[in-house]
């Protein structure tokens, strides 16, 4: 009975007893390798949690199979965590700044919230208030986070989620975005006043109203939709209970209804939005490339050599008739049979409409034939005088050449 009772009493303490360094090597092995999506999920949270303690056993990991062998749901969690403290913030640096990790992005989101959270660090509340704490006073301190300096460098990155985390850390710690006023992905308009909102601050609220009345679309994808969905999901969250009960099927009616309340509530002067519908109606074909480190690129052609540029297809240039017919005829080289390799972030999409082809290709997987064509098209374009375009391609393009 003792030692019934000494169990009883010891269990809840072990639970929170340090961890040694091997047990820590344990949980990151889980968060990486589980076969299991909701033990790696929980794996991931519980070494995000240990902060600092954890950071050796995560360095030891990535040394041994390599840094992009870190899942997203692993760098996520330790980017959301209220863990911040030294080594845990120098280890989101370096992977912030690794053009070639898969999750910069995410880690350029973490070194946002703990700028935020050194420029205006929580107020301390007293235990005898009885009131939870909230978010934690940084353990560390950094004054290129602080000033925002850090996010300089990343503000007019090539990926659109990069530019827009290091804009959120620049908004968080009151620094200028360089950039933002030009910026032509709407994707990044909306994501970015999201974050904010989020964050408890007030931008500018047109970009969310926009994206409401949204339904274009690439290559069949429904971007614009997808778009309106988050901004509809952002604004319910931070109007809260003064979200305007709104029905299906008439989308003016719905958006007018929101943008008065969002009107209302923010003090903001909002223009009531045009529908933007699908762009993609007589597109034959196109690509897109999603790449952390070059930035995605969005390409579609129309069957008379017309060819359309990023996401919202709002550049546009007519390549030569003789040229066109030309690379019409050697198309087939680009027909795949199914997809070319295992995609784990940057991947390659090429679609033909009449064939129903639609595959998606990893780095240094594309067949030779299909990179042939693609560079026949790259070399067109340069010579119809999209000179800034063509090298953006053979960059993007360049890291899917079969190996």
């Amino acid at each position: 009975m003792r030692l019934l009772l000494l169990a009883v009493v010891a269990a809840p303490i072990l639970a929170f007893w340090p961890q040694g360094p091997d047990e820590w090597s344990e949980h990151v092995r889980k968060a990486c390798e589980s076969s299991r999506f909701g033990i790696r999920l929980a794996a991931a949270k519980r070494v995000a949690d240990g902060g600092d303690a954890a950071v050796t056993a995560i360095q030891a990991y990535e040394k041994a199979n390599g840094r992009n062998a870190l899942p997203s749901s692993l760098v996520d969690a330790i980017a959301d965590t209220l863990a911040y403290s030294n080594a845990t913030n120098e280890l989101l640096k370096g992977w912030a700044t690794d053009t070639e990790f898969y999750w910069r992005s995410s880690a350029m989101r973490g070194l946002a919230l703990r700028a935020g959270a050194l420029a205006h660090p929580p107020a301390v509340v007293s235990p005898a208030a009885g009131e939870p704490e909230g978010k934690p006073a940084p353990a560390f301190d950094d004054a290129s986070l602080k000033s925002g300096e850090f996010f300089d460098p990343y503000v007019n990155d090539p990926a659109w989620l990069m530019r827009t985390h290091a804009r959120f850390g620049s908004a968080l710690v009151g620094r200028p975005i360089a950039g933002q006023s030009t910026e032509a992905d709407p994707r990044a308009l909306v994501r970015l006043t999201r974050l904010l909102l989020d964050e408890g601050q007030l931008p500018p609220l047109q970009p969310l109203i926009e994206a409401l009345a949204d339904q274009r679309t690439f290559l069949g994808i429904p971007w614009g939709q997808r778009l309106g969905q988050e901004a509809n999901k952002a604004l319910h969250n931070w109007l809260a209970k003064d979200y305007p009960e709104v029905t299906g099927g008439d989308r003016d009616k719905s958006t007018a209804a929101i943008m008065a309340a969002a009107q209302a509530n923010s003090g903001q002067q909002l223009t009531q939005p045009k529908e933007q519908v699908a762009t993609d109606n007589g597109i034959v074909g196109g690509f897109e490339i999603a790449s952390c480190k070059f930035g995605d690129q969005f390409v579609q052609w129309t069957a008379d050599g017309t060819v359309f540029f990023g996401i919202d297809g709002a550049r546009t240039t007519k390549l030569p008739a003789d040229k066109w017919q030309e690379l019409l005829q050697q198309r087939t080289a680009i027909t795949l049979d199914g997809n070319a390799g295992v995609v784990v972030c940057d991947k390659l999409q090429l679609v033909l409409v009449d064939t129903g082809m639609r595959v998606d290709v990893a780095p240094e997987s594309l067949p030779n034939p299909a990179s042939e064509w693609l560079k026949r098209l790259t070399q067109t374009l340069e010579e119809a005088n999209e000179t800034e375009r063509a090298a953006n391609l053979r960059r993007g393009l360049g890291q899917f050449e079969g190996r």
